[in-house]
């Protein structure tokens, strides 16, 4: 009776410990390698719009942390990360797939760019009129009225009279 005890009292020790090597530490859960492909999937607790690697409430999402811990364990089985994403998807569907952002973000400033030169150019021209600069053509100085040159002549010749 004592040996039967001692039996199923080391193969519960056994159990538990072989339980205790093969759960997995924060650490592990918090991997890049588990960043990686948490990166790629949203967050599905509803009070957030995080990817898996949401810290909300210390890393005790409801959601994320038993994610990351399946992640983990298919990563150790050998699953590839585009395994992991699509087993995801194929249990929770499409809305759960965080597809990576858009690579042509540095175009955006050189669009917005080309597009004030443009606008500039369209409101200098639209200023000085539609046509493009004529040169005017030398026909000699402006006809004066004979009077009105006289009346402009005298008016001269007063105001330099009174400086003498």
């Amino acid at each position: 009776m004592y040996r039967i005890k001692l039996s199923v009292l080391l193969s519960v020790l056994f159990l538990v410990g072989a339980i205790g090597i093969r759960a997995q530490t924060e650490a592990q859960i918090e991997s890049d390698e588990v960043k990686r492909v948490g990166s790629h999937l949203n967050c599905q607790c509803g009070s957030c719009n995080e990817n898996l690697n949401c810290m909300m409430s210390a890393g005790q999402c409801h959601f994320c942390k038993p994610a990351r811990t399946k992640i983990y364990g298919m990563q150790t089985s050998g699953m590839s990360d585009s395994a992991i994403i699509a087993s995801f998807v194929m249990e929770y569907g499409q809305k759960i797939f965080r597809p990576d952002p858009n690579s042509y973000f540095w175009v955006i400033p050189y669009v917005a760019l080309a597009l004030g030169a443009l606008a500039m150019v369209y409101a200098v021209r639209r200023m000085m009129g539609h046509h493009p600069m004529k040169p005017v053509p030398a026909s000699g100085p402006p006809e004066i009225d004979d009077a009105e040159y006289a009346r402009y002549r005298d008016a001269i010749e007063k105001d330099t009279d009174k400086l003498d």
